[in-house]
């Protein structure tokens, strides 16, 4: 190939990971990234620990700063720089810059726009005291107002990670902490049986729960928040809204690109769109189910830096896929580990009508051994060939990331007769002789 130019939008996870490995390939190419903030490559699943305080600057969460990125990787860094129409046809792209607009043209291009704050269904502005977390920006905002405004109370609307761990963080920061959701139970990405161990470690931790609320409306008034739900006002001093996101992809709404899934960018397994030199990657993106082969919205910090790694080699000549994800998540409140991989049993029954539930407890480490706990397990599987097509996990920090062993036993379509046999380590200060993964497998040998 001639020297070419890419133009990369977004400088985070994925638009970063793609621009690097351009750079490091191609090294005579430009690599020109477009980020409409100040700030790139940063770890936003480390912003709520930095609120609580565990993480004590923001400077820690950033992974390569701007003079990394243009003085050692040779990338072409265009901060506060947004991109406001794509036209495929022509390969151009139109951004507004500090010094005015400008026409960009390019050979490739990667769409890495990331995610925006999902706030369907409550009417709502954003103000002094009612917050959604998306950036550090957004995280500048939130200590801010802690720090100068010396709230006492607010609420977590929402029932998924970031609410989880934002939870944490108000509450470890000593505010009177509420969370609001919809629904009785979690959001459904955990199984019922995990979210009441979720729900009363909240309750042993102080959190208020207000379960089955319908919030209708946000108002700033006379300094406080007033949640309008159907059936009464609540007053706080702040709101942090946490009900999820959507893929950012309204820049390509009136284009001929492609979205599919939840208007994520549809791509194929080498991660380019219906414009074989237009590529997509990162949370903006949409995905296989490894499970299910069907389309899935997935925005997890782990997929978007392969995904940015794979579009970069791509690019650059490579033919590398990206097969899917199994949506393998791990997170924590307080000193309680919360995991889960593969599908849900909602999801499951979908795909296969033999699937069949159970749960079960184990201790963490020895019984004889101090500092253990007990860990929670909740296990979907097809009773036909005796797959496991799900596993979650609840209970001690140390004791959570062996999801990643049932996400390894799933990706390679284990039964439960093979992965019983699996020769997995065993120490007292670990786990007990039969570990969550083998106890697994050995009841779930009873369903065949």
């Amino acid at each position: 190939m001639s020297k070419k130019r890419v133009l990369i939008i977004g400088g985070n996870a994925a638009g970063l990971s793609a621009a690097s490995q351009v750079k490091r390939l191609k090294p005579d190419w430009e690599a020109i990234v477009f980020e409409k903030g100040k700030y790139i490559s940063y770890a936003g699943c480390g912003m709520p620990y930095h609120i609580e305080g565990i993480v004590p600057n923001l400077a820690d969460l950033i992974e390569i700063t701007p003079e990394v990125a243009v003085q050692e990787r040779k990338i072409d860094l265009r901060l506060n720089c947004t991109v406001v129409a794509v036209n495929p046809e022509k390969k151009e792209l139109r951004v507004n810059t500090p010094a005015g607009t400008r026409t960009e043209r390019f050979d490739f291009l990667l769409i890495a726009t990331g995610t925006v704050p999902m706030t369907e269904g409550i009417r709502f502005e954003k103000t002094k005291r009612i917050f959604t977390l998306k950036s550090l920006s957004d995280t500048e905002d939130i200590l801010r107002f802690i720090d100068e405004e010396k709230p006492q109370k607010c609420a977590v609307i929402g029932g998924g990670y970031i609410a989880v761990e934002m939870l944490e963080a108000f509450r470890g920061r000593g505010l009177e902490t509420h969370l609001i959701h919809r629904r009785n139970d979690l959001a459904k990405t955990f199984e019922k049986e995990i979210s009441t161990i979720i729900k009363n470690k909240m309750q042993e931790k102080g959190i208020i729960l207000n379960l089955n609320k319908s919030i209708e409306e946000l108002l700033e008034k006379d300094n406080h928040v007033i949640v309008r739900t159907a059936t009464e006002d609540i007053r706080y001093d702040f709101v942090l809204v946490a009900t999820g996101v959507n893929p950012n992809t309204e820049l390509l709404t009136e284009t001929p690109i492609q979205l599919g899934i939840k208007n994520a960018v549809k791509v194929n397994k080498f991660l380019q769109t219906n414009y074989d030199y237009i590529y997509a990657a990162g949370d903006c993106t949409e995905t296989i189910n490894l499970i299910t082969g069907k389309p899935a919205y997935v925005p997890l910090a782990p997929k978007a830096n392969k995904e940015g790694f794979i579009a970069g080699i791509n690019i650059c000549g490579g033919k590398e896929e990206f097969p899917g994800v199994l949506e393998t998540a791990v997170t924590k409140f307080f000193d309680l580990g919360i995991a889960r991989t593969g599908l849900s049993l909602e999801a499951a029954e979908k795909h296969d009508q033999s699937t069949v539930k159970f749960t079960f407890s184990s201790r963490s480490r020895a019984k004889y051994f101090p500092g253990g706990g007990k860990l929670n397990t909740v296990i979907i599987m097809s009773k036909t060939d005796g797959r496991i097509l799900g596993a979650q996990l609840a209970g001690p920090l140390d004791s959570v990331k062996k999801i990643d062993v049932f996400s390894a036993v799933i990706t390679n379509r284990m039964a439960v007769n093979d992965v019983f046999k699996l020769d997995l380590a065993y120490s007292p200060p670990f786990s007990p002789v039969f570990d969550t993964v083998t106890l697994a497998a050995r009841l779930g040998r009873k369903y065949l």
